[in-house]
């Protein structure tokens, strides 16, 4: 018993075809692989100049590891906070990349959290070290720190006493004569 396997159509269509036509299609086909592989090549030297701007900032001394040290953490977490409110006020508000409701709300935040804080970690956009260039940063010896506690709690007591007597003014009556005297 022998098989016979139905015939193949595409070459079936390429014995049928035109030989001008299917030198003209040819053509298109290496026309679209050469337009492909020049893509690549454009593609390959935008990476090459996003590598050569990459090396360029690390090496930018405003951006040094050893400038980064000198700025205190809390400072870059602040920088971090501020950038973050700020790109999640410039990203779409956008159901199919976020999701719905409040979930798509938590995500959105949770994702400009994370790009103000690795742009912060990165160098930011120098609220940081404008800080510490403005002396916000100061250090305090626990001595200090304890020579002001007595003056700190004098003040915080005269403020809730100030507190309390204006409460007790709303609710106790206040006799006509003693007031004006």
């Amino acid at each position: 018993m022998a098989i016979n396997p139905p015939t193949d159509i595409v070459s079936d269509v390429l014995k049928a075809a035109d030989p001008s036509t299917m030198e003209v299609a040819r053509a298109r086909l290496n026309a679209g692989q050469a337009a492909m592989q020049a893509q690549r090549l454009a593609s390959s030297d935008a990476s090459f100049d996003a590598a050569v701007a990459r090396e360029h900032i690390r090496s930018n001394a405003h951006l040094n590891s050893a400038d980064r040290k000198e700025i205190p953490e809390s400072y870059r977490k602040f920088e971090g906070m501020v950038l973050s409110s700020m790109l999640k006020s410039m990203m779409p508000d956008s159901e199919e990349i976020y999701g719905k409701g409040a979930t798509g709300e938590i995500w959105k935040g949770m994702m400009a959290e994370q790009l103000g804080n690795e742009m912060s970690k990165n160098g930011g956009i120098g609220i940081a070290e404008k800080l510490t260039e403005g002396g916000a940063t100061r250090t305090r010896t626990k001595e200090a720190a304890e020579a002001n506690r007595s003056d700190r709690l004098h003040m915080a007591t005269q403020v809730i006493e100030e507190n309390q007597m204006r409460a007790l003014d709303k609710f106790l009556p206040v006799d006509r004569k003693d007031k004006k005297a």
